[in-house]
């Protein structure tokens, strides 16, 4: 009955928001209003802690002394006085008291002193904004960081731990234990824990650095001057400047991203793993500090000397040995435990119930440093977690899995956590691994020797460092000029990434970028590993309201080659400049249409995906088994050039409209980069 009282409020949310809007335009204080509340019958947070003082004194008068922001006249007690979907991580009086005497080196210290920067820090990590979404429970947990940031725009982190007598506690952050959790509340859910909620204020590196495990690779971060390069935060000139609504692809007005945050990934080694793996000394420390540095870098340096050549003695020079070693690690955003690798719609997954894997899933990053190196991540039913340029030989091509005896390598172990240690920064995370992240000549001639697929959002790191890529819940966000770094398009684009959850749509991981206007877009291409000829192929989300555009490809960003015909993205794929035929139980017909559709330069969708929309995934795209073929072909790959690339060449690709409608859609789901010995080699491709 609660749950269908809060669902029945969210139809009122949109108009609180809109109200909300229109006094901030006015230049008004924020403040709530009050008359807009909804008289509920149950408790609001806020009322719960003011009845129950004798456990949540401390934190009722926090709250009421925090303010929404520097122009608010209201507090976040008032907040959680209104209607609204809000977590809350409640301290017990116990631990507010604990943690403030802890940090003021006092007994007993007095409530009413407590700094406001000191309120707003408790205050702020322990309250998610569900938004139109139902609060976290319990049920909805799972390793790893929540899925909406808190009231300070930071990751909530939930681990599992076993208590002496065998019984499972949950645990926030690492250190805060859920006393008693899904405590109903008609404007959200309580959990009651036993620690202040802690969030590191220190940047990934200084988090790095404070760490008792990670002193080797700390040390060598600082050394190469790496650490230097990740102290962003947060982008200040756009925090102030940026427009504040766009238009989505229906000309609908929509809120452009508050914020535009920088963010980082690192892979670490602990210092157990460089001394079990390479030999390298255990750091000695002397008051907090490694005393045989000297002596570990001489050692680590002739390990990398062995794998990398070393283009000079300066270690803050890219081309040195133990740089490349350390930027290999790096990766330039922020990404959650569970977003490092996206499962969606892979063939036998529901993505409602996310711990039950299937067949393997990748992910393609490019790394941090001047060399242009992919990282490959693996994650499936048969990978035992995520892992580092794992590499399988031979796949049965019926269902997707492999034999042991095919596993040639079996990938780095990434950790879920780091004994208890915290890797969750102000700017990003860091996981450590089981082994020696290197890039010997394996991971080009073999590991990313392969059709190399990526989603279009894994080029914009920006999207996920944000929080949008992958959300649980639809939305349309538009995304205006100049807030991506290898995506530039003109004022004349009206760029909007839809999320896709829970839409049924043929998109790879659920998501599309939706262009409308008269587009003219460049983006830079993720490098391949080797020298070679390769297929560029892009993914034709064909439809009627679709547009057409001339695509362009070269080295000289601003002076790119016009490729092949315009892309028209309105062609059905039975048109007979594609070709495209029904599936049918013979397979010599469907090879025979396979080879007709690539002589037109186009290919059918992969086997490996198919339609989600919760359930178990059982329609291939390729084959959509009684679906509506026309709509599951949509997804349909176009072979949009085939030539020589190189490691070290930035390739760009622009798209620009040549249509004088400016309501048509260009839509962008996925790409592929696919080396000639995949594609015209002795074995024929896979269809997954």
């Amino acid at each position: 009955m609660k749950t269908t009282l809060r669902r029945k409020l969210r139809s009122t949310v949109l108009l609180a928001v809109m109200a909300y809007a229109a006094m901030q335009m006015a230049g008004c204080q924020d403040k709530v209003d009050e008359s807009n509340m909804y008289t509920f019958t149950g408790e609001t947070l806020t009322s719960y802690f003011e009845k129950n003082a004798e456990e949540f004194s401390d934190f009722a008068y926090i709250l009421k002394k925090v303010r929404l922001s520097p122009r608010s006249a209201s507090t976040i007690s008032d907040l959680l006085s209104a209607r609204g979907n809000y977590t809350c991580f409640a301290p017990t009086n116990e631990a507010v008291q604990h943690y403030l005497d802890s940090v003021y080196q006092t007994r007993d210290y007095d409530i009413t002193l407590i700094p406001d920067s000191m309120a707003e820090y408790i205050a702020r990590n322990s309250i998610i904004d569900n938004g139109n979404e139902d609060a976290y429970k319990s049920t909805d947990f799972q390793i790893g960081a929540l899925e909406t940031t808190n009231m300070d725009d930071r990751y909530i982190t939930i681990s599992y731990d076993t208590l002496a007598g065998g019984t499972t506690a949950t645990y926030v952050n690492n250190r805060s234990r859920i006393l008693n959790s899904d405590q109903e509340m008609t404007n959200g859910v309580l959990h009651k824990v036993n620690h202040v909620l802690e969030l590191s204020t220190a940047t990934l590196p200084a988090l790095l650095a404070q760490t008792e495990n990670t002193r080797i690779f700390s040390f060598l971060l600082q050394l190469t001057s790496w650490a230097d390069s990740m102290q962003l935060y947060r982008d200040d000139y756009y925090e102030y400047n940026h427009p504040e609504v766009g238009y989505d692809q229906n000309g609908t007005e929509v809120k452009n991203p508050a914020h535009r945050y920088y963010g980082y990934t690192a892979f670490v080694e602990t210092d157990e793993v460089f001394h079990e793996k390479w030999g390298i000394d255990m750091p000695v420390v002397v008051n907090g500090m490694m005393t045989n540095s000297d002596a570990i870098l001489e050692q680590v340096a002739a390990k990398c000397a062995e794998i990398y050549s070393n283009g000079s003695s300066d270690y803050k020079n890219q081309d040195n040995a133990v740089n490349q070693f350390v930027s290999y690690h790096l990766l330039p955003e922020r990404i959650a435990w569970d977003k490092l690798v996206i499962h969606y719609a892979e063939m036998g997954y529901a993505y409602r119930n996310p711990t039950q894997l299937t067949i393997d899933c990748f992910e393609y990053y490019e790394t941090m440093g001047k060399q242009r190196r992919l990282v490959k991540l693996t994650e499936g039913k048969q990978t035992n977690g995520k892992r580092i340029n794992r590499y399988v030989t031979k796949r049965n091509l019926k269902d997707y899995t492999y034999a042991e005896a095919d596993v040639a390598i079996p990938g780095i172990l990434i950790n879920e956590g780091n004994e208890g240690s915290n890797f969750n920064a102000l700017n990003g995370f860091y996981y450590t691994i089981d082994d020696m992240l290197l890039y010997t000549n394996d991971v080009p001639n073999k590991v990313l020797n392969e059709r190399i697929r990526f989603d279009m959002s894994a080029l914009l790191g920006e999207l996920m460092t944000n929080g949008y890529r992958r959300l649980m819940s639809y939305q349309a966000i538009h995304i205006p000029k100049g807030y991506f770094k290898n995506f530039d398009f003109e004022e004349g684009c009206s760029y909007n990434y839809l999320t896709g959850y829970g839409s049924g749509w043929p998109n790879f991981q659920g998501d599309e970028h939706n262009v409308t206007g008269q587009y003219d877009m460049t983006f830079k291409l993720p490098p391949v590993p080797y020298e070679g000829t390769y297929e560029i192929r892009w993914s034709v989300p064909t439809y009627d309201n679709r547009g057409m555009a001339q695509l362009y490809l070269g080295k000289n960003k601003n002076n790119l080659i016009p490729i092949g015909l315009p892309l028209d993205l309105r062609l059905s794929p039975y048109n007979p400049a594609i070709g495209c035929d029904i599936d049918t139980e013979d397979e010599d017909h469907n090879d025979e249409n396979d080879k007709a559709m690539r002589n037109h330069g186009y290919m059918r969708p992969p086997i490996h995906d198919g339609i989600s929309t919760g359930g178990t995934v059982v329609n291939t795209l390729r084959n959509p088994n009684g679906l509506n073929a026309q709509y599951a072909y949509q997804r349909l790959r176009k072979i949009i050039w085939t030539g020589t690339i190189k490691p070290t060449d930035v390739l760009y690709v622009r798209i620009k409209s040549v249509l004088e409608n400016t309501a048509t859609q260009f839509v962008m789901d996925y790409m592929e980069l696919v080396p000639k010995n995949v594609y015209a080699g002795v074995d024929a491709e896979d269809k997954w």
